[in-house]
């Protein structure tokens, strides 16, 4: 088990999606990141990769295509999540009071 969903607080999480992005500072500079998205038990019930393990345990040779276009479809839909402005205000005003 990787730990316990930090969206719902309840189901387990299966695996952790790293995407890279990019994107574009004030500067005009472009910075590079990645951003994690989880894929859970519970809050992703209805995707086809969470059901498989349940259903099939381990990948076997005779699954790994399929879990594979699964985990493309899933991979084509998962986004970075969008940066919360107000904690990074709150941890830009902290740095600067020097509490960081």
């Amino acid at each position: 088990m990787i730990g316990v969903c930090p969206r719902c607080r309840v189901g387990e999480v299966l695996a952790i999606l790293r995407l890279p992005h990019t994107w574009t500072n004030a500067s005009g500079g472009r910075v590079r990141g990645v951003s994690e998205v989880l894929l859970c038990a519970r809050c992703d019930a209805d995707d086809p990769v969470t059901r498989h393990f349940p259903a099939h345990g381990p990948v076997r040779p005779q699954d790994a295509d399929r879990l594979a276009r699964d985990l493309l479809r899933r991979l084509a839909r998962a986004r970075p999540p969008k940066p919360d402005e107000d904690a990074l205000k709150a941890e830009t005003e902290a740095w600067y009071r020097g509490d960081l």
